[in-house]
């Protein structure tokens, strides 16, 4: 809290004058005119960040995907919590999280603030109705996540109930702040003065004092990061399959995304980041191509790990000149394993028959589906839009009609789960005037083969495509935002800019959805918006800026996980039918050597 006999601090006029509890009493948790008080006061001076992430599944998770602008004068109606991190992986906020469920919050808190009023510093804090508390301790300069995360875990060794993760990662620590909806009802509400609040977040507090803090308190190991990178195919599954150069490692990206590690490959900050650089430098980035990462927050945990220097490009090429170096002598191929380059393919590729008009026929059937389809207006509707884009890219790749993709290859570029792919074929298959028809089952590596059947062309060609726009299949950022969120891009991208409900006429969403997917597509930075004659107009931005998304999201190292693991199924696969193969020679060996005659009943 404001101590303030030492400071000589005089608590400025507030218009905040609504009562809040006192320290010693709890507050009403369900004072939403209060909560929006605390929130409009202190969310903006805790986060370090523009935008909020909002929970969909009652608190449990904030994923990347919901983010929303920090608007300080609307409290979100859902459980929020705001970035404790900016894009460089510095924080400026020490929170410690107090929880229940590993100790006694009530000791703890109290030995704690105990600490922080004897070393005079300046702090506040908040509780849920659960119990649970946060202490906030602002800092007057940038800190890296990874000393934040040190101090909170140290703390933990003394406090049990202290939990050090909302630290622990560069680019997704947040917390809830005062005023935020709790996730079973209520709010997060001060538990200290507001005012007092406000002038702590204001004046914070030198970064030395974190060192009276733990006085006294050894250092402890950091916690080991998993290696592998989570591949859930509940959510979409993105089309981007990445070449040989200019990628890294699933494990690669996560460290310098994160900032966190495996502790048992890498025994320090800056081994973690020379391997990040070395494996920069084998995949052919350029310097230029890390330090725009670095700057515009794609990668802050490699960002925070250069926080410490003063000049931080310098630091980068000296690093860039080791990795040379090192792979000068080692060479190139020991410098990582599983990265990102295997292709993953269908099986042996069908002998699909060269047809002169074929690339005619495939505009015909791109018309048909922009101009004649009903609109993807539900989910089924869009998983079948998006496994016809995937089969068309597929002809357009093959230069034929006629084309053979295992469900794996379907699956990354069409955005659905592998398991629903034949029941989505089928169902195509089976419509009253199908676009497309089974040639062939599938048989041993050999994928089932289809033949597209393009409608006969009632009207001219307008199609998008057909002025150069290429057919996409599902792009890696929304293998995180959602089918939704590529119908209404992909709107935008064909048919240019556009109001809401001009999108949801092209989509067939309703008005709602098409406004909260465009709120997600800009809060991303993938849309802009434009005014003229009283009206908003959405467009999309650069390609590159898609590209930025799906690195900052996680999103390619994510698919890069998924295509090697495609890549060890099918290799699997393939030794179970030479398995197969071989037992069934060694029967029919065995078979005509003895004799049909002289065989037990049954074994023939």
């Amino acid at each position: 809290m404001l101590n303030k006999s030492s400071s000589g601090y005089r608590t400025p006029k507030s218009e905040f004058n609504i009562s809040v509890a006192c320290p010693d009493e709890l507050p009403d948790f369900h004072d939403r005119q209060a909560a929006q008080v605390e929130w409009k006061a202190l969310a903006p001076l805790i986060s370090h960040s523009p935008v909020v992430r909002v929970s969909r599944d009652g608190g449990k998770t904030y994923p990347h995907k919901w983010v929303r602008e920090l608007q300080p004068d609307s409290l979100p109606l859902m459980p929020a919590a705001v970035h404790l991190h900016d894009k460089h992986g510095c924080g400026h906020v020490l929170v410690l999280d107090l929880d229940q469920a590993a100790g006694n919050v009530d000791d703890d808190y109290t030995a704690l603030t105990k600490t922080l009023d004897d070393t005079g510093a300046l702090w506040f804090a908040d509780a849920s109705p659960s119990g649970g508390r946060h202490i906030y301790i602002p800092l007057n300069d940038d800190v890296p996540h990874t000393v934040l995360a040190d101090v909170a875990r140290r703390l933990a060794t003394r406090h049990p109930s202290v939990d050090p993760n909302p630290h622990y990662s560069a680019d997704t620590g947040c917390i809830r702040p005062p005023g935020s909806v709790w996730k079973r009802g209520g709010h997060q509400r001060l538990i200290t003065d507001l005012k007092e609040a406000i002038a702590a977040a204001t004046l914070r507090n030198p970064t030395s004092m974190i060192d009276a803090l733990l006085a006294g308190i050894p250092a402890s190991p950091p916690p080991s990061a998993e290696n592998d990178v989570d591949v859930d195919v509940d959510v979409d599954v993105s089309a981007y399959v990445p070449d040989t150069q200019h990628q890294v490692s699933p494990r690669i990206a996560r460290i310098a995304r994160t900032g966190m590690y495996d502790t048992t490959r890498y025994a320090s900050d800056s081994e973690a980041r020379q391997a990040v650089v070395t494996a920069c430098v084998r995949a052919g980035l350029t310097q230029v191509e890390v330090i725009r990462r670095i700057e515009t927050g794609i990668w802050p945990g490699l960002a925070s790990k250069y926080a410490r220097y003063r000049q931080r490009r310098t630091a980068l090429l000296r690093d860039w000149k080791k990795a040379r170096t090192w792979l000068s002598t080692h060479g190139k191929s020991s410098v990582q394993s599983g990265t990102t380059s295997p292709q993953v393919t269908g099986g042996v590729p069908h002998p699909a028959t060269k047809l002169p008009l074929a690339h005619e026929e495939l505009r015909r059937l791109e018309h048909h589906l922009a101009h004649t389809e009903p609109a993807p207006d539900s989910a089924a509707a869009r998983r079948r839009y998006f496994l016809l884009r995937a089969l068309l890219a597929a002809a357009h790749q093959d230069r034929s009609l006629t084309i053979a993709r295992g469900c794996r290859n379907l699956a990354l570029t069409s955005g659905i789960d592998r398991t629903k792919i034949p029941a989505v074929l089928d169902s195509l298959c089976a419509e009253p005037r199908p676009l497309i028809r089974k040639v062939t089952d599938a048989h041993g590596k050999q994928a089932a083969a289809y033949t597209l059947l393009p409608p006969d062309a009632a009207t001219p060609d307008r199609s998008p495509w057909k002025i150069g726009q290429p057919v996409q299949i599902l792009r890696p950022a929304f293998r995180v935002l959602g089918l939704t969120a590529a119908a209404v891009y992909e709107a935008l991208e064909l048919h240019g800019a556009n109001s809401g409900r001009g999108v949801a006429a092209i989509t067939g969403l309703s008005p709602t959805t098409v406004l909260e997917a465009l709120g997600l597509l800009y809060t991303h930075g993938l849309t802009k918006t434009s005014h003229h004659g009283g009206n908003t107009f959405w467009s999309v931005t650069t390609s590159q800026d898609l590209v930025d998304a799906a690195e900052r999201l996680g999103a390619t190292a994510i698919v890069a996980a998924l295509i090697l693991r495609y890549r060890t199924e099918r290799l699997a696969w393939w030794a179970w039918l030479a398995e197969r193969a071989l037992l069934a020679q060694i029967q029919s060996a065995a078979h005509q050597a003895v004799g049909p005659g002289l065989w037990p009943p049954g074994c023939e």
